[in-house]
């Protein structure tokens, strides 16, 4: 009973290792994966073992905030009138939907072999500003759907699980690869001459892929607290080399200062970037009383993009920040199956100054001399408030056990 306790615990304490839910105009993308854990025994893969997977996410953005101030006033002016005159707003809309499948193998009964396979359908409702035939202000959507990077990934657990049985630590390695489309675009995209523009290259918050290769460094561990509450903690890191992927976003800017003086062109900032990102995440778990398969979790979260990368260069465009958020949580298993959902909500978010805000801000600084009319340059993103995952498991084992013992019946 132990042993299946613990299972159930550590599945439902780190069934999310790394799914990262993207939010909105700063595009954290999908790093989902499986874990090393089974629904009957161990919280470990054993040699030989397979699991199999499936997670499905979903989010809509749309508050605009430029650092942790929010923009109530893109709600409510500025995107035109509906059929009954209710002011429309000029909010960026993106709303998300990502299904991750999932397979991991116990290479030996330490060590996994992990693989995600993501397919995403993404939409972004945003503002025209129409100047002919007719003045007119108007809401269009445009779309960028398909496979997004694979990911590759082992697991290693530091402590033998056969013999730790209250904590273990797991320490992993993993690459994603430039799968997903990083440059998708759409049709019939209305512009303000009223005309419609075939192959737009979508905005980067909504394209499958980010057009790096890229490798990822990953902890995840486990502590018993007391009796069936334990505390969780998982993180990753994930380093993208590549500075542009050299899809275009839009003409360089033009800094004036004024007076409407050129003051110089930011160069290399109309390009999309591959962005590193960040994910980190600890809480608890526990069991239900009367009913040890289900168990409930409760956990913060952090995750977002840095202004810079730690290799590569921090020239082309992204819009950078992180959300901070609580996690609810609720996990079942019976026999081989596992479901989980999980519903983290922003209750923090932050888009922080990128390379180009403090470029283009240095440059107008650079002609002004008096200290109160310096400006601060930085731009805004859309957030979503909160992301809903639903996660299913199933595990295939290599010797065949039997999943009706007494013991088991006690789930």
């Amino acid at each position: 009973m132990k042993k299946i306790l613990l299972s159930i615990v550590v599945a439902g304490a780190i069934a999310t290792t790394q799914n990262v839910n993207a939010q909105g105009c700063v595009a954290v993308r999908q790093m989902g994966g499986v874990t090393a854990l089974t629904p009957s025994g161990s919280y470990n893969l054993t040699k030989g073992d397979f699991q199999v997977g499936m997670n499905y996410r979903y989010f809509h953005s749309w508050r605009h905030f430029v650092g942790t101030e929010e923009q109530p006033e893109r709600q409510e002016t500025g995107g035109g009138h509906d059929a009954n005159g209710n002011n429309r707003g000029n909010a960026v809309n993106i709303y998300s939907h990502a299904v991750d499948f999932n397979i991991s193998y116990g290479l030996t009964n330490r060590l996994q072999l992990n693989a995600t396979l993501p397919w995403v359908h993404n939409e972004r409702s945003q503002v025209l500003r129409q100047t002919a035939p007719v003045a007119d202000t108007f809401r269009y959507s445009v779309y960028a759907k398909g496979i997004g990077d694979v990911r590759l990934s082992a697991g290693y657990w530091i402590f033998d699980p056969a013999k730790s049985h209250t904590g273990n630590l797991m320490v992993g390695v993993g690459i994603k690869l430039a799968t997903g489309n990083y440059a998708a675009t759409d049709n019939g995209v209305p512009t303000a001459d009223g005309k419609k523009q075939d192959f737009v290259v979508m905005d980067q918050a909504i394209q499958p892929g980010d057009g790096g290769v890229g490798f990822s460094l990953e902890l995840q561990g486990f502590r018993q607290i007391y009796k069936s509450l334990y505390a969780f903690a998982n993180a990753y890191y994930l380093f993208n080399p590549r500075e542009s992927n050299g899809s275009y976003k839009s003409a360089p800017s033009v800094i004036k200062d004024k007076e409407g003086n050129t003051l110089g062109t930011l160069t290399g900032y109309n390009v999309y970037a591959s962005p590193d990102q960040y994910f980190a995440r600890a809480g608890f778990v526990m069991s239900a009383l009367k009913n040890q398969n289900l168990s409930f979790s409760l956990a913060g979260r952090l995750e977002g993009i840095p202004a810079n990368d730690v290799f590569g260069g921090k020239v082309a465009y992204r819009r950078p920040g992180y959300v901070v958020a609580v996690e609810p949580g609720i996990s079942y298993r019976t026999g081989q199956h596992g479901l989980s959902l999980f519903v983290p909500y922003n209750f923090v978010k932050n888009r922080i100054q990128s390379a180009a805000d403090i470029a283009s801000q240095d440059l107008q600084n650079s002609v002004i001399t008096n200290p109160a009319e310096k400006v601060h340059v930085q731009g805004d993103a859309a957030f979503a408030d909160y992301s809903i995952s639903i996660g299913y498991s199933y595990r295939i084992s290599k010797a065949k056990k039997k999943t009706t013992t007494p013991e088991l019946k006690t789930y």
